[in-house]
């Protein structure tokens, strides 16, 4: 049978720490060996992300350079997982996904669910939005929904060689309240597993995953009451997005709410 693969990058487009932890999450709750790396050597600006060293079980001193790592995952049931996993690269990004790229066919790798999460005017007490998007090949025409235009990351690179590539390619994105940005969101790494969920055979244990994005939705309330400006973006926002809900509701609601909160914060300053 053949593996399905997930990559995640740190970095620009892994807002809130909800890409990598996806990944995180799966290593915990099921078994994994390494399956290959990608050297840090040609790729990593480590004056941005520097080596680290640590002292192990057996007193012995190591240092740990920030490649990236390819580990296999066996679920109890369904596909094996290759997970991609690593710092979002500084140079040579073609060189790099290629690379990446050909250790995925080794590995016998059919299907690729890349992951992102950016940073939005979407309220945290509110389901957070997310996104899949199977990545067409060239000769494919794109849908409307994908014609975005702008700065990417490594993860829509990697998506786009692997397509090319013939191996079929979801982009999976979630949007973070970006007045929490600060600390990592298990909600939206939350969000982000229930999209990966419907791709792999095996249930994922979420169990204690769900107590810590309510926990997580607890304290940002509470960081609410105590500020009267972010209290008051926050019902608007959840008033735009509910209102976006409905076939009247502009496109703009949202980001003429998010004006109007700067515009009240420079007035009060």
């Amino acid at each position: 049978m053949s593996r399905i693969a997930i990559t995640a990058f740190s970095g620009w487009n892994d807002a809130g720490e909800a890409a990598t932890g996806v990944i995180e999450h799966l290593l915990e709750v099921w078994p994994s060996r390494p399956a290959g790396a990608v050297d840090a050597e040609e790729f990593i600006d480590f004056q941005v992300n520097r080596p680290e060293i640590r002292t192990t079980e057996d007193s012995r001193r190591v240092v740990d350079w920030p490649d990236t790592q390819l580990r296999l995952i066996t679920p109890p049931r369904g596909q094996e997982i290759i997970t991609v996993c690593g710092p979002e690269p500084s140079l040579r990004w073609k060189r790099f996904c290629d690379e990446v790229l050909e250790q995925l066919q080794i590995l016998d790798v059919s299907s690729v669910v890349s992951l992102g999460a950016l940073l939005a005017d979407a309220p945290h007490s509110r389901p957070l939005p997310t996104s899949a998007l199977v990545e067409p090949v060239p000769a494919q025409q794109v849908e409307e929904s994908s014609l975005y235009e702008g700065p990417v990351g490594v993860p829509t690179i990697l998506a786009r060689r692997t397509a090319a590539a013939g191996l079929r390619t979801t982009s999976m994105w979630v949007q973070v309240p970006h007045y929490v940005s600060q600390n990592t969101s298990p909600k939206a790494v939350l969000s982000l597993l229930r999209q990966v969920q419907e791709h792999i055979g095996a249930p994922i244990p979420l169990e204690e995953l769900v107590e810590d994005a309510e926990a997580w939705e607890r304290g940002v309330d509470e960081l609410a009451r105590t500020d009267e400006d972010i209290a008051d973006y926050v019902r608007r926002l959840e008033q735009a997005q509910d209102a976006a809900e409905l076939p009247e509701a502009s496109g703009d609601a949202i980001a003429k709410e998010f004006e109007q909160f700067l515009r009240r914060r420079r007035e009060d300053g």
